[in-house]
């Protein structure tokens, strides 16, 4: 009839309705909530999360983890192997150089620098050779991140990665309740434990796959060379210490504290919610964008913490009062200067 409406593409969102979306992840208050959502608000609390857990989770995801837990014992396991293999080699070197670090410090630093070197390598390599929108996802180009999104299907190679990034953060909580490694300090733990969420969350929730390898590949540039200037530092080689921990400082500002926030967490916060449709982010879908943004906060917030210590050694380096005695960790994991480096410095040790 004339002046009659057609019939309304329910498929067709304004900018105004995704706004809302991205802000509330709720939906419209008006029309926008199908009959499930509504009957979902009279049932009970648990049959209501089980339902949303049905749509957030891809449970046969879930069930691969296990396969994790076995990568994690073959970390553990050949950890244990090269302890074995290298001690007496280690004892020796020790001795012939005067260095004054137990073995066990040597073993810890050789391990982290391998796995670390190895994992930074297969990154970089996913990025460069991995899936098809993997490849449309880098440091210059993050819109093709989220174009798998809603997928049930996970790339082998992905799928591998992710099960061995979930299986190394394992095997780092628990290397010293195995009596194959030395204990972290606490904020080292509470940043593997962290960590470890993100990588899960990613890959059961299968919708930052692509952004993950991407933060993959940011997070794992700085970790080598840390743990390799702290080799050199054991092995009292003070110029090679110098040289690496700087270099370790300008790769970590520039990955963890620049590139981080203004390439990935810009990513997650304003980019995923563009790939999601407005059903999709009135349900389940939008706790992923919660849950995600906040794990990474955290993260960067880790890192600008460590900021200070790593400044902090170098400035001591520079001025030369760390020169001479690079037989101990100049800093602790937990930002915090080590015995050596206190004495030196004149701290006393309380009662």
């Amino acid at each position: 009839k004339k002046g009659s409406k057609g019939p309304v593409d329910a498929s067709v969102t304004t900018d105004s309705h995704r706004r809302f979306f991205f802000f509330w992840g709720l939906g419209s208050r008006r029309g926008r909530r199908t009959k499930g959502l509504r009957d979902r608000r009279h049932r009970r609390p648990f049959v209501a999360l089980l339902d949303m857990g049905g749509d957030l989770f891809h449970w046969e995801r879930v069930y691969t983890l296990k396969f994790s837990a076995w990568i994690a014992l073959g970390f553990l396991g050949a950890r244990a192997l090269a302890n074995r293999a290298t001690a007496g080699r280690l004892e020796a070197y020790r001795a012939k150089r005067g260095i004054k670090v137990s073995v066990d410090k040597l073993q810890e630093e050789i391990w982290l620098v391998a796995c670390g070197a190895a994992l930074s390598a297969l990154s970089g390599c996913l990025l460069a050779y991995g899936p098809t929108f993997a490849r449309g996802c880098n440091l210059l180009d993050t819109s093709e991140c989220y174009s798998n999104v809603g997928s049930s299907d996970v790339p082998q190679e992905i799928a591998l990665y992710y099960l061995t990034e979930v299986g190394w953060y394992l095997s780092l909580i628990l290397k010293s309740l195995a009596g194959v490694g030395r204990g972290d300090s606490f904020v080292m733990e509470f940043h593997h434990v962290i960590t470890l969420a993100l990588v899960i969350w990613s890959y059961v929730t299968g919708f930052t796959q692509a952004i993950g390898v991407l933060t993959f590949f940011v997070f794992n540039q700085s970790n080598p060379l840390l743990h390799f200037s702290k080799l050199a530092n054991y092995a009292e080689m003070t110029r090679a210490r110098c040289v690496l921990f700087i270099l370790f400082a300008a790769v970590f500002f520039v990955s963890r504290v620049l590139i981080l926030p203004a390439v990935v967490i810009r990513s997650t916060l304003f980019e995923m919610p563009l790939a999601a449709t407005p059903e999709e982010w009135s349900g389940a879908v939008v706790y992923t964008w919660y849950t995600t943004n906040a794990l990474l906060l955290a993260l960067w917030a880790l890192n600008v913490w460590w900021l200070r210590p790593i400044v902090r050694v170098i400035a001591r380096n520079v001025s030369g009062v760390d020169q001479g005695r690079p037989q101990d960790d100049t800093v602790t994991r937990d930002g915090k200067p080590s015995e050596p480096a206190a004495a030196a410095k004149g701290y006393k040790k309380k009662n």
